[in-house]
């Protein structure tokens, strides 16, 4: 009995703590319950801001004028059918007065006549066209020159070479170095297939039709490949060189542009000058792509870039901000609010600080008072026009001392256009060839871009610049 008592007392306190428990957990619900009320009432609040914000958003945007290159950075590739053909007849430009096409002065590019021909061809009547008689023992009375420019079809020629061995007297062997044991191709065909990927953007099939076409050459995408490979690792000291006079130039261009690496974004940097062009190709936009080549950045020049925040952040010794890209902000404005003058004053000083540059009348007054006047311009109260005034004049505040920084050193371009047109070919071998299958295929095309570019900058040819990397 007493067994039993006790299993009763055990089992009726266990029914007595259990709806304490059971309590308990039911709290403990509720309080979650209502944590997760809270958590989706702010969501529901969030979600309805962002609703409103959106379409306050779009009733902005279908108010505003349509962006294209001519009033934001926008490449020309990336706009409507509508703004390319109005593109055609506007142009940030102002006209000069004169004709189309080359200027008196202007030394033009003609087919010369040859001093030397390699060939002479006699051309001489056999008989008379009135009577038919034999004119072969007549001689030649007078005589008219004409000269035909034309090259030989190329033809691939084999050379075998034999590395023989002699032995001397004395019994040493003497054998000759055998640079190839084995078939290869010849520094002309490789320099070629370079040329024809790194300089003319022609993807690899291609390139194998041509010199199947024009030299009955049969070669694999595979060889173009290899050929490449090769080249890239004769290019580092040529590239590397570049890239040290390039730290040293006084004045040094910067530009970037996404591509597609094996279907990932990728980009590609160029740092330039007047004669060197330092093309690479990075993971990122940020200022590591920068460091990877630059870690110390470029303290003894004047970087002119747009403005782009990595830039910024660089190491320089001053910087120039691109106008172009400021012009076309402003023409945006202007075309956002017709009736307001604050974007037009602002291209009106810009414009000013050209001409004067153009017109070679700079003086320490002028500076100061276009200084003077983009301040005030900078500083006047916004808030009556759209947001996009207040943000743009926010945006350049931040650089406001590097606009007119062309005006004190007559070396520094006012726009950023020579790298812009280095950072072109890019795009141009993207849209020929499509997309990098490898990222050491987009390292090899910038090493080999830069040296070329590099070489055409500096007045030569560009084959010869590949051919002299086997030499």
């Amino acid at each position: 009995m007493k067994e039993q008592d006790a299993d009763i007392r055990n089992e009726l306190e266990k029914l007595w703590t259990e709806p304490s428990s059971i309590r308990k957990f039911v709290s403990e619900l509720l309080a979650e319950n209502e944590r997760l009320h809270t958590i989706i009432k702010a969501l529901q609040l969030e979600i309805q801001t962002l609703r409103e914000k959106e379409q306050q958003r779009q009733h902005d945007d279908k108010n505003k004028p349509p962006k294209d290159s001519h009033n934001s950075s926008i490449p020309p590739s990336q706009e409507s059918i509508a703004a390319k053909e109005l593109r055609r007849t506007r142009s940030l430009r102002k006209k000069s007065g004169k004709k189309s096409g080359g200027q008196p002065g202007h030394k033009g590019c003609t087919l010369e006549w040859a001093s030397e021909p390699d060939t002479i061809i006699e051309h001489t009547p056999c008989y008379c066209q009135h009577c038919g008689k034999s004119l072969e023992d007549i001689p030649v009375t007078r005589s008219r020159s004409g000269q035909v420019f034309d090259v030989v079809l190329p033809k691939v020629t084999t050379t075998e070479h034999h590395y023989n061995e002699k032995v001397c007297s004395c019994g040493h062997h003497n054998r000759m170095d055998a640079k190839n044991y084995r078939v290869a191709y010849g520094k002309n065909i490789r320099a070629i297939v370079t040329y024809l990927a790194c300089s003319q953007y022609m993807p690899y099939g291609r390139i194998t039709e041509f010199l199947s076409h024009v030299f009955n050459l049969k070669i694999s995408e595979g060889t173009v490949r290899n050929i490449l490979k090769d080249i890239g690792k004769r290019a580092d000291f040529a590239y590397n060189e570049i890239r040290k006079r390039i730290e040293k130039s006084p004045v040094v261009g910067a530009d970037e542009t996404g591509i597609h690496v094996n279907k990932e974004k990728h980009w590609n940097w160029v740092f330039q000058t007047d004669t060197l062009t330092f093309l690479f190709h990075h993971m990122t936009r940020g200022l590591a792509a920068i460091l990877s080549q630059f870690p110390n950045g470029l303290p003894n020049a004047t970087l002119v870039t747009d403005r782009h925040v990595s830039y910024s952040k660089m190491n320089v010794k001053t910087r120039q901000v691109c106008l172009a890209h400021l012009l076309r902000n402003g023409i945006f404005l202007n075309e956002l609010d017709e009736k307001q003058m604050w974007s037009r004053q602002f291209i009106q000083c810009l414009t000013d600080a050209i001409a004067m540059r153009k017109e070679e009348s700079v003086t320490e007054s002028k500076i100061m008072e276009l200084r003077t006047k983009m301040d005030k311009l900078l500083n006047e109260d916004l808030s009556r026009l759209d947001k996009d005034f207040t943000k743009l004049a926010r945006g350049i505040s931040k650089v406001k001392d590097y606009i007119f920084t062309f005006l004190e050193d007559s070396s520094v371009p006012y726009d950023n256009n020579a790298s812009e047109r280095c950072i072109r070919n890019v795009k141009i071998k993207q849209k020929v060839s499509g997309c990098f299958r490898t990222e050491d295929g987009a390292d090899i095309f910038a090493k080999i871009h830069s040296i070329v570019d590099t070489a055409k900058k500096n007045g030569n040819s560009k084959f010869d610049a590949i051919l002299a990397m086997y030499n």
